[in-house]
């Protein structure tokens, strides 16, 4: 949100540079495509992923039956994370030659190539919470959260259910 907030002050001091004393600010769009957008996308998608926020199309899966789902869902986040685990190796293979060209933002001399690194970042962090969600579902169910499944469990001591009434003991 802060990047998002700081791209939109500096690209409407830009258009009001340029209108008002036709002299833009240097290499605006340079800054927003090579650095701003790419923070904005790979942070947002890691977010979305961390809060459950990715649109699903569910149609079919709601018919599945319960043990189904699990298994499902299981096999398609663990694929899912073999496929960010091959972006991030190969993003990171394309870091490495921007950062050895030293890779600049199109023209200018603006370098482009500290963020060729944000991919394989994303990826990489997007890897783990693909596995640990494709876990999450084989422990714990689907239509749980992994909070709902823990407070759910029994006390294997007492048999009493975990819930927060019950922490207090």
């Amino acid at each position: 949100m802060i990047v998002t907030m700081v791209m939109m002050v500096q690209i409407t001091a830009n258009a009001l540079m340029r209108t008002l004393f036709r002299e833009p600010l240097p290499y605006t769009l340079e800054i927003t495509q090579y650095w701003y957008m790419p923070v904005v996308a790979f942070l947002g998608f890691m977010a979305a992923q961390r809060r459950g926020q990715h649109i699903a199309a569910d149609l079919i899966f709601q018919a599945l039956p319960r043990g189904t789902k699990r298994a499902v869902l299981a096999a398609l986040y663990l694929l899912a994370a073999v496929a960010l685990a091959g972006m991030a190796y190969y993003g990171w293979h394309e870091a490495i030659k921007a950062w050895e060209i030293r890779k600049h933002a199109g023209i200018s001399p603006l370098p482009a190539w500290p963020l060729y690194f944000l991919p394989s970042l994303a990826f990489g962090v997007m890897t783990v919470q693909f596995v640990a969600a494709a876990i999450g579902f084989i422990r714990h169910g689907v239509g749980l959260s992994i909070e709902e499944a823990e407070l759910q469990s029994v006390d294997l001591e007492d048999g009493v259910p975990h819930t927060p009434q019950h922490e207090e003991r």
